[in-house]
């Protein structure tokens, strides 16, 4: 076979219906949105994510798969305007609140999906659009071909390293067989065969995180996981035990194995 001739898309869905972890719904965002918006305001993504895009001032930008305004607020902040859209009014409500909080008026939401016709949500053409850790779609190549569409400068993607987000060590912990699913491997080589040529950087966080105190450090992993019996929740909270160090101030810090880590991927229009 030609490596020309092979259908990364076609791999991707094939590997979409292997992975471990249950692609979230509608309902499941809107139920999560509070606790999402509070992991995500205690991690540093957003400033590292910032900090490679090098926005300018004057950019207008379509934010898909906003969440709870990790990005949308902070670029507001820097005086973009901001189209924030996402599927789930639970997390546009936690982006109000967040913008609310910010004192931001240069962000418009916009409930809408992958799925709909943006131009039917009235959506134009913006200088930049940008999905990051939100490729949430049932079709990757038709999802970056409309992001390339809506976009007259520049588009960026933020996607999966392997396991991303997850951690292998947690599933193995209790018993789970893990399969990360495609990763950004796929979006690279869909992107070539489009006549793109993306580049790609990464963005990596550190394996330790500070939390209150050791239940909260539970809940901030056990997201993973859902449908947990209850063997598995004694031995999620025997992985996590392990794991945690007391400091002097009377919080704990969790360390995994693996590194969070994700792709960068940017490409002119």
């Amino acid at each position: 076979m030609n490596y020309r001739d092979i259908d990364w898309n076609q791999l991707w869905l094939d590997e979409q219906q292997r992975k471990s972890w249950t692609s979230k719904k509608k309902k499941d965002w809107d139920s999560r949105a509070a606790s999402f918006a509070k992991r995500v305001a205690d991690s540093d993504f957003s400033t590292l994510f910032i900090k490679m895009m090098q926005p300018d001032p004057a950019w207008t930008v379509l934010d898909v798969g906003c969440g709870p305004g990790t990005l949308a607020v902070p670029l507001a902040e820097q005086g973009l305007q901001v189209t924030a859209l996402d599927s789930s009014e639970g997390m546009l409500a936690q982006l109000q609140l967040r913008q609310q909080e910010a004192g931001v008026t240069t962000i418009t939401p916009v409930h809408g999906s992958w799925t709909d016709s943006w131009h039917d949500l009235g959506l134009k053409k913006h200088d930049v659009a940008l999905a990051a850790r939100s490729l949430a779609v049932t079709d990757l190549r038709q999802g970056l071909e409309k992001l390339n569409r809506w976009a007259s400068q520049k588009v960026f993607v933020v996607d999966r390293v392997g396991p991303g987000p997850f951690d292998p060590d947690l599933f193995h912990a209790i018993g789970r067989d893990f399969q990360p699913g495609p990763d950004f491997v796929f979006t690279l080589n869909i992107l070539l065969q489009m006549g793109i040529t993306p580049r790609l950087d990464y963005l990596q966080f550190d394996q330790k995180r500070t939390y209150g105190n050791e239940q909260e450090a539970r809940e901030a992993v056990a997201w993973m996981v859902d449908d947990c019996t209850d063997l598995e929740r004694q031995k999620l909270r025997g992985y996590v035990a392990e794991r945690l160090r007391e400091n002097n101030d009377g919080t704990v810090t969790f360390t995994r194995t693996t590194p969070v880590k994700w792709a960068f991927i940017s490409w002119d229009v």
